[in-house]
């Protein structure tokens, strides 16, 4: 009851702060003053504003953070939230203009991605490969910037990455935001940060993982992860999201059947998951979705390998329905599995053995447990990847710029947002 009495209380403050912050003027220093102008959004721990330069008359996003009620470690996460999105200058971060504190409140004041965000985007759009291209190399020049000044995001997902339209040539260009999960220490003990479509194996309890780290006097393992290597997995997840509109899983466990059938038999990907995929797209997901994080690229390998492919999907595939790719729900065959899409309720067996897992997702902290499928992953058949190099040899080798993703999505979804099994728990990038 008590809980509920406090849910209802954060929307009551929030609702009042939305209307009392109308019109108020945040002053970031110098010259540089912003009036709020309207409310863009709200959540648990903060409201968003159109703010508006009373320098240049230019609009921005104002982000306000309420100080109430948080201890010192908490406000110290807020600050590094700060200090890291300030000291961080790239055409492809979001860029944060200026900040200002009172008693009560933290303002932030960033630049305004009208175009909303990529989730969004890909939900409502039809990405050829020439946009996936472009869009993606924004994405990795961004990270690679952050890594290079040993920052790691800890966070990369569709929902983190906002859109705004480019000045000079009106294409749209990507700006990675939300930086409050992110770190500069590169080997981590804090698991589980992030969404649990976009983690690594590694950030899971899991027996059948083979983790690396580093052993006390008491012969217990210390263990430890590679933040930098875990950016990268998370970055295999979102091409992948932004190829085909789903997620190749669940979350990255044993407990998951698809990742299960992954990891024992990688070549699913290519002949089972995602038809239409490239072979050398394959091998570049396959390396950098390596269950082992020592075998992953570094970011700036991933660009290279990235942009030195010459085709992403295989133009000889027309549609996924058409190329061996089953439902998952359809009853007459055993031998194929979609992508995850709408989740089923899960077991009572999987809901127990993660009820204690905490998905830590973007300054909201909450324990949740996703949906498992449910579906019989029995008779897999293995396959040889020189088929599959035969087959790319004799494939036309023509661009694909203007093939669409209607040969590699089901366009008649009920709902499109359950295309991503964790459509459940998105949720804008501010809050």
């Amino acid at each position: 009851m008590a809980a509920i009495l406090t849910s209802h209380q954060e929307q009551d403050y929030w609702s009042h702060v939305g209307s009392s912050m109308l019109d108020k003027i945040i002053h970031t220093g110098g010259d540089h003053r912003y009036q709020i102008l309207e409310e863009l959004g709200r959540g648990s721990y903060g409201c968003l504003f159109l703010g508006q330069s009373l320098l240049d008359n230019s609009y921005v996003a104002i982000k306000v953070l309420s100080k109430t009620g948080l201890d010192h470690q908490q406000l110290e996460l807020q600050q590094l939230e700060i200090d890291i999105q300030t000291s961080l200058k790239h055409p492809h971060l979001l860029t944060l203009h200026g900040t200002a504190h009172d008693n009560d409140y933290i303002y932030m004041v960033m630049e305004l991605c009208d175009q909303g965000d990529l989730f969004d985007y890909v939900l409502r759009t039809k990405l050829d490969t020439s946009q996936v291209t472009r869009l993606f190399v924004q994405i990795l020049e961004a990270v690679e910037h952050m890594h290079a000044h040993s920052v790691y995001h800890r966070d990369l997902k569709l929902e983190n990455i906002l859109l705004r339209t480019a000045d000079d040539d009106d294409q749209l260009e990507c700006k990675v935001a939300d930086f409050g999960l992110a770190t500069r220490e590169r080997f981590n003990m804090e698991f589980g940060c992030g969404s649990t479509t976009y983690l690594a194996p590694e950030h899971f309890d899991d027996q059948e993982q083979q983790d690396d780290g580093v052993t006390t006097g008491d012969d217990e393992q210390l263990l430890v992860y590679d933040a930098a290597a875990s950016d990268v997995w998370s970055l295999g997840i979102l091409l992948i999201a932004l190829l085909f509109g789903r997620n190749p899983w669940e979350e990255a466990t044993s407990m998951d059947m698809a990742y299960r059938e992954y990891k024992r038999n990688p070549i699913i990907l290519k002949n089972q998951l995602f038809p239409a995929i490239s072979m050398r797209c394959y091998r570049l997901l396959k390396s950098v979705l390596s269950p082992n994080p020592a075998d992953r690229p570094s970011v700036t390998e991933l660009k290279h390998q990235f942009l030195a492919l010459d085709r992403l999907v295989d133009t000889d595939i027309e549609d996924e329905s058409d190329s061996g790719l089953m439902s998952c729900d359809d009853d007459t065959s055993d031998d194929y599995c979609c992508p995850v899409g709408i989740p089923t309720a899960p077991g009572a067996a999987a809901i127990m053995a993660k009820a204690d897992k905490i998905s830590w997702d973007s300054a909201v902290f909450s324990g949740t447990y996703h949906a498992s499928s449910g579906e019989s992953w029995s008779d897999m058949v293995e396959q040889d990847e020189q088929v599959y190099d035969d087959m790319a040899s004799s494939s036309s080798s023509s661009g694909v710029s203007s093939l669409t993703s209607s040969m590699y999505r089901d366009d008649d979804e009920d709902d499109d947002t359950d295309m991503f099994i964790h459509s459940q728990e998105k949720g804008s990038w501010w809050l």
